[in-house]
């Protein structure tokens, strides 16, 4: 018996692209525009506070959650879940980690600008401009 072995590279090569392509026509996400940017009030508080971990330079699994360095690359929908939940989490005490409230205080945002961030999430709505 003759044992053949293939090389998966090539179909690697047509296959990735294509599931991204595929997903992003399945989620309805058009990817040929940006969604808006971060408002400069909302985008202080999120460069001082959540952007150690939720940017590109951040960790595998918080980036993974939510990357403010792609945000102008989500949909206006996913911008807004985003949001909603980023406001949630802040309100909570659940963001940033206990952990990191221990050795970080000075990221800790105040009660302030936590009401920007949720006065910025309620002003988000899920078409693009």
């Amino acid at each position: 018996m003759k044992k053949v072995t293939t090389s998966f590279l090539p179909d690697l090569l047509f296959l990735v692209p294509g599931l991204f392509l595929l997903n992003c026509s399945v989620t309805g996400q058009d990817i040929s525009r940006e969604s808006p940017a971060l408002p400069e009030n909302v985008n202080k508080i999120v460069t001082a506070s959540c952007m150690p971990c939720h940017s590109s330079n951040g960790g595998f699994l918080s980036r993974g959650k939510l990357n403010f360095t792609q945000w102008t690359q989500y949909s206006s929908e996913k911008q807004k879940a985003k949001a909603e939940k980023m406001y949630s989490l802040l309100k909570k005490g659940s963001m940033p980690p206990k952990s990191v409230r221990k050795t970080r205080p000075e990221i800790i945002p105040t009660e302030d600008q936590i009401d920007i961030i949720k006065k910025w999430a309620e002003s988000l709505t899920t078409e693009n401009k």
